[in-house]
């Protein structure tokens, strides 16, 4: 039922992706806290219980974020509540987000790799050490989705989602070498410093005819009717030579009778 549950829930993430529009590159640092309960594993023989998470990371690419997360929690064992049980971790995961042009919130899908511990007391009656206890530590795969709301300054993230711990040393179910347990949490994420507006490059100057003048004789080549002159001919208006200047008439000679 867990499994079909978060399948349901990735198809509805692939569906809204359809849509997904890259926004801007915010790689500022952030912390991270939440909460959530955890569904346990029915073979594991635990209630279910709440977790706490802290963290951090950042954006590491238009839409790739990478987080660092510890977890703890402390289910009770349904057969006995006076045996203790707790399993606590780290993860490392990556976090594809499906970013929508215009809005404040988008899907994204959550992939993950990391080391979980348990420490597991078990009846080891007539033992005189009973009861007897169990302490391991072994590798833990994240896969899940959510919703993630940003305000600037910090953010939401809602996440279901499942980790797989494979955990084959259980005294409670000695039979099973991995646990599925189906997650659901509320995170926090407090940015550190003030987000940097990215450089708009400023265009080139537009270049037109009436910038330039290629022959150098003060006409722009828009108006330049001649554009063969030479540099310090005297041109009109148009950039065509003018007409040299015509000389004055001889005086007439006087007449001598």
């Amino acid at each position: 039922m867990k499994k079909k549950f978060l399948c349901c829930a990735l198809l509805g993430a692939a569906a809204m992706a359809q849509s997904a529009v890259a926004q801007d590159f915010d790689d500022r640092w952030y912390i991270t806290a939440g909460v959530g309960y955890n569904f346990q594993d029915e073979d594991r023989g635990t209630s279910d219980a709440a977790f706490g998470t802290l963290g951090f990371g950042k954006m590491i690419s238009p839409n790739w974020s990478l987080d660092f997360e510890a977890n703890y929690q402390n289910p009770k064992f349904e057969s006995n509540d006076d045996l203790w049980f707790s399993q606590y971790g780290a993860s490392v995961d990556a976090r594809y987000h499906f970013f929508q042009d215009g809005r404040k919130w988008w899907p994204y899908i959550r992939m993950g790799l990391g080391l979980q511990k348990v420490e597991e007391e078990y009846d080891n009656f007539p033992n005189p050490d009973s009861p007897g206890q169990r302490e391991d530590s072994f590798l833990a795969a994240n896969l899940g989705v959510g919703l993630q709301a940003d305000y600037d300054r910090f953010a939401v993230r809602g996440e279901i989602g499942t980790r797989v711990a494979f955990d084959d040393s259980s005294v409670v179910s000695p039979d099973s070498d991995h646990f599925g347990d189906l997650l659901a949490s509320v995170t926090f994420l407090f940015k550190l410093g003030d987000r940097v507006a990215p450089v708009v490059p400023t265009p080139a100057p537009t270049v037109t005819c009436a910038d330039l003048d290629d022959d150098r004789d003060g006409v722009n080549n828009c108006d330049d009717k001649c554009p063969a002159t030479v540099a310090g001919e005297a041109v009109g208006a148009d950039g065509c030579p003018l007409p040299p200047p015509m000389e004055p008439a001889p005086e007439p000679i006087p007449y001598r009778g």
